[in-house]
């Protein structure tokens, strides 16, 4: 029990080192696409935080076996260099009884991302698409940015405002470009413009003050006796228009949806989705395995002697994992085989690795 708990105990604390590292370069990476983003107006600089609390469970069911399995091969690899494992396979312990010793923590993790994989991680999806087009539907002009221009409705939109009031309400030297269903263009200047919210239908109004409108195609009416494109130019005191965001109510999508609904369908999506979360805790338990045949080094290769290699395997389990999915949505694999033939080759390299190394224990 005493080396039980010696190596458990180093096992998790090189564990947690590991999971930060990755996590840190994982989420710091993404939050600079969000901070970019945010910057040019596609969301809201106080909405971060909160798209990245959704996606976070998404990250750990990835982040977590990966992390697991580094620690493993460096706890073990330690101990195989430092000979502390010769002396414990002096005391008659084998493989076996290591993977007993052992077996708690990854129950545990493999858990964990079930949980994550099959339950959380759709749920935070789903809430997070609802957040988005809840920002989409405030992008009209919530998140307008003094300064610089932002494209908006499908890219049909371009606005500009020089100056904004502090309670981000007023426009002030205001530039909207705007394309149509069918061709024509819609030009706007204006001194200032406000926005305006129907608190009875929820809809959203710009009245605009001092400004200029041109209308180019789609119908405008022809001034003056020249060819070209139909055009009108209108000088307003003041003028209303609805904001249109641009957004349509979409399908769900099948990382957003919940497992049991997957379940119930029958088409290669969504058994592509089904067998990816199913994976996930089975490529834990794994790669739990494959450590153990990868861990052993030579006395003077050090605790790094292994990590490359061992990495490198877990890619291609990972990579496999993929290309077995895509084969299930292209309909290249029946829905009944899933990703089992990714399971079973790396299975089948545990169990090889596994009895390489039994007779050294």
């Amino acid at each position: 029990m005493t080396a039980a708990k010696y190596i458990n105990r180093e096992l998790l604390a090189t564990f947690v080192v590991t999971l930060l590292v990755l996590f840190a370069v994982a989420v710091g990476g993404r939050f600079i696409g969000y901070l970019q983003d945010a910057a040019v107006g596609k969301y809201a600089a106080d909405g971060l935080l909160t798209i990245l609390g959704l996606r976070l469970p998404g990250f750990l069911q990835l982040i977590g076996p990966f992390a697991f399995y580094i620690a493993l091969l460096l706890t073990l690899g330690r101990m195989h260099a430092e000979q502390e494992m010769a002396a414990l396979q002096s005391c008659g312990v084998g493989i076996g009884r290591l993977l007993g010793w052992t077996s708690a923590p990854m129950v545990l993790l493999a858990g964990a991302v079930a949980y994550l994989s099959l339950g959380l991680t759709p749920a935070n999806n789903a809430a997070l698409d609802r957040f988005l087009m809840e920002q989409r539907v405030k992008a009209g002009f919530d998140r307008l940015q003094p300064g610089l221009f932002q494209v908006s409705n499908g890219g049909r939109r371009v606005t500009y405002a020089e100056s904004l009031s502090e309670d981000r309400r007023t426009l002030n030297d205001l530039f909207i470009s705007e394309y149509g269903d069918r061709g024509g263009a819609a030009t706007i200047w204006a001194k200032h413009g406000e926005q305006y919210v129907d608190e009875d239908t929820g809809s959203r109004f710009l009245v605009l003050e001092e400004g200029t409108r041109l209308l180019q195609g789609g119908g405008a009416a022809k001034e003056g006796a020249g060819g070209g494109q139909p055009r009108q130019l209108v000088r307003f005191a003041s003028l209303g228009q609805k904001i249109d965001t641009g957004v349509a109510v979409r399908r769900t999508k099948e990382d957003a949806q919940p497992t049991a609904s997957l379940w119930r369908r029958d088409d290669a999506v969504a058994a592509a989705e089904l067998h990816w979360r199913i994976a996930l805790p089975i490529f834990c338990a794994l790669s739990y395995l494959i450590a153990f045949g990868v861990a052993p080094v030579k006395p003077r290769q050090g605790r790094f002697g292994r990590i490359v290699p061992g990495v490198l395997i877990m890619l291609g389990y990972y990579l496999a994992l993929l290309a077995n999915q895509n084969a299930l949505v292209d309909g290249h694999l029946s829905p009944a085989v899933g990703l089992w033939p990714a399971h079973a080759l790396f299975a089948g390299i545990a169990a090889a690795l596994l009895w390489a190394v039994q007779p050294s224990q």
